[in-house]
């Protein structure tokens, strides 16, 4: 008769000793065991950027292809008395848009907003360096802007000291009489934060908004945008910003 062998026992392994033979500890392993069941959230979609683009010389506007744009226009070059608001002008552009070639949005659905400047190709241009880019600015680009707003609907002023924002929808558009025209006078602005809010408007309410100048600027929503936001701005803003359509 054979022996009978018995099985060997099963050591009863507790939960601290797994623990301790892993290295984990409990609050380790209670992060672990709950991110397994972590719910997944779902991603909201990114509201499509306001580009710059590419520094341009005048003759390289209006860039090729793009859905619509604007410029940033001085009425001269700095001098001792503008100097100090036009640094403000460059930081606000700085800081609200981002560079074209960040943007994965095709141009021809992108608004962009242009610094012409003499000397796009400079690396202080790249490292947006204010001083150059103001030292550097483009006049004869405008110069033109000026001309073709005014000419396209004569009753584009530009009276003040600026700069302006002045914009155009579909691109092609510039120069052709009846259409259009989009003006940011910031003739009346000397803070920061007063500059800051017309660069607001001009990114959040039009640029990010291809609703409003996909096809052209629409009247109706770019003049209640105006309104909505001189309601909380405050009434200066309804004197600033114009979309000038010749009525």
């Amino acid at each position: 008769m054979r022996p009978i062998m018995e099985e060997p026992r099963r050591t009863q392994i507790s939960k601290e000793q797994r623990l301790l033979k892993t290295g984990e500890t409990r609050s380790s392993a209670r992060c672990r065991t709950r991110s397994r069941w972590k719910p997944r959230r779902r991603a909201r979609p990114p509201r499509p950027p306001a580009p710059i683009g590419p520094p341009w010389r005048a003759n390289q506007i209006p860039p090729p292809g793009a859905g619509a744009y604007g410029i940033v226009v001085f009425q001269s070059k700095a001098t001792p008395a503008n100097r100090d608001k036009l640094v403000m002008v460059c930081h606000s552009f700085v800081a609200f848009f981002p560079r074209g070639k960040d943007s994965n949005v095709p141009v021809v659905d992108q608004m962009i907003t242009i610094w012409p400047i003499d000397d796009p190709t400079s690396s202080r241009v790249i490292a947006d360096d204010c001083d150059y880019v103001i030292d550097h600015y483009d006049l004869t680009a405008a110069e033109s802007a000026v001309r073709d707003a005014h000419r396209q609907q004569p009753q584009a002023t530009f009276e003040g000291d600026g700069p302006y924002l002045i914009g155009w929808s579909p691109s092609n558009t510039r120069g052709v009489p009846d259409k259009l025209v989009l003006v940011i006078d910031m003739s009346a602005d000397n803070s920061q934060a007063s500059i800051d809010h017309k660069f607001l408007f001009w990114k959040d309410q039009i640029v990010e908004d291809p609703q409003k100048w996909r096809s052209g600027f629409s009247l109706d929503r770019v003049r209640t945008a105006i309104h909505d936001f001189a309601d909380q701005y405050g009434q200066a803003m309804l004197d600033a910003i114009k979309l000038v359509d010749g009525k």
